[in-house]
């Protein structure tokens, strides 16, 4: 059996990236996936080798810190790789700047996917990448806290409300009650604010992408919301550095007692810190209203310009086969019958499940990579003191205005 290849690109310039994809030879299909996917992804990339020894499986590895730009240069490039995992919410805008290629003909299969995870793949009626991986956040919290604060965490707090009272609560003797992103990759902080912007009846943009709605009273009060946790001490004094993974870094070291992420971060915590006796609860709400969750997720594409489309387009229907859906995703598959796995069985995973109904796409457009460094330029000049929330939102929407 061949032994495949695997190159980090950790850090490395556009150039070398787009020089790294050119280097293609016949039979060989290079992947880009990220690092917190690799022993999967070599686990599979093994597994289709020993059936397919004509075909040699490159792995290179990115990381998620600017990864949406790295992406999105190498397609315009013209040099990018073979297939590339992406987020769900950036496939259409590459769909409409014709920079993948359909895959109507590798997902087959069709009635057994989450509706979801393929309509956030869909435009002009074809479907332009092969999800295999959907999750929703919510709010991962150390029980033992609760009971230090003389909270119940068997009744975690539901409304906003509650919820800024139990934080509160928990915010002493250097510990932080609950940590939001303000850092890292634009979509760390899209994840966790967008929701709570949904929930108090406000948008980013309009469902059709024609209108500018994030300067509205509705997404300024949820702004607000967000960021006040920082401004009033609630959140870590790192917190304009932090990402999602700092986040999970304190919660472990036991100074932050909730935060916002997926079920992906259940393991690294058992594993780190056994004796915290972790809770789940759902995101909280307005009274009277509704969670709500991003339905997020990953998806492979195949680039327009890809060197090795036939090769890459049967490793694409094996990594969409149940059995591999089961295996690489993080969180849970996109496909149906691949949840059945005894991976997905684990009490701790009910929360993430219950969320899953409340999930939404982000909105579908083609600068909508753009659209979310704007926001996210935003919540910084916010959370820096720099600008209140009004004219910050103000100057996003005018950024935003040029962009639809």
């Amino acid at each position: 059996m061949r032994v495949f290849k695997t190159a980090a690109i950790l850090g490395l310039t556009v150039s070398g990236l787009a020089l790294s994809a050119g280097w293609a030879n016949a039979g060989e299909v290079t992947w880009w996936t990220p690092n917190f996917n690799e022993a999967r992804a070599r686990e599979l990339a093994e597994k289709f080798q020993a059936a397919n020894p004509d075909i040699t499986i490159n792995l290179e590895i990115t990381t998620t810190d600017g990864l949406p730009q790295r992406i999105l240069t190498a397609l315009r490039s013209g040099s990018a790789p073979d297939i590339i995992d992406v987020q769900h919410g950036w496939v259409n805008g590459y769909a409409q700047n014709d920079l993948v290629v359909p895959l109507d003909d590798v997902v087959t299969e069709r009635e057994d996917y989450v509706p979801a995870a393929l309509n956030y793949v869909t435009w002009n009626d074809q479907l332009w990448a092969l999800p295999y991986r959907i999750e929703t956040h919510a709010i991962i919290y150390n029980k033992g806290d609760f009971v230090a604060a003389g909270l119940d965490p068997a009744n975690p707090p539901q409304t906003w409300e509650e919820f800024i009272a139990a934080a509160e609560a928990m915010t002493k003797d250097g510990k932080s009650g609950f940590a939001v992103t303000g850092g890292g990759e634009v979509g760390n902080t899209i994840f966790r604010s967008l929701p709570f912007i949904w929930m108090a009846g406000g948008a980013i943009i309009s469902d059709d992408g024609t209108e500018v709605l994030v300067n509205s009273p509705e997404t300024v009060r949820a702004v607000q919301f967000y960021t006040d946790f920082y401004k009033n001490g609630i959140s870590p004094s790192s917190t304009l550095e932090n990402d999602g993974t700092a986040n999970r870094r304190l919660f472990i070291a036991e100074t932050v007692s909730m935060y916002q992420s997926g079920q992906f971060d259940i393991n690294s915590i058992r594993q780190e810190n056994p004796d915290i006796d972790v809770g789940v609860m759902t995101i909280p709400h307005p009274e009277g209203a509704d969670t709500a969750a991003i339905l997020g997720g990953w998806s492979l594409v195949l680039p327009t310009d890809a060197k090795n489309p036939e090769d890459a387009k049967k490793f694409l229907a094996f990594l969409g086969e149940t059995e591999s859906q089961a295996v690489l995703t993080d969180t849970f598959p996109a496909r149906v019958s691949a949840m059945s796995a005894e991976r997905f069985n684990d009490p701790i995973l009910e929360v993430f499940k219950e969320m899953l109904p409340y999930g939404r796409p982000v909105p579908s457009h083609p600068n909508w990579v753009q659209i979310s460094q704007a926001y996210f330029d935003g919540i910084q000049r916010i959370l820096l003191g720099d600008e209140d929330v009004q004219t910050a939102m103000d100057g996003v929407a005018a950024d935003i205005e040029a962009l639809l």
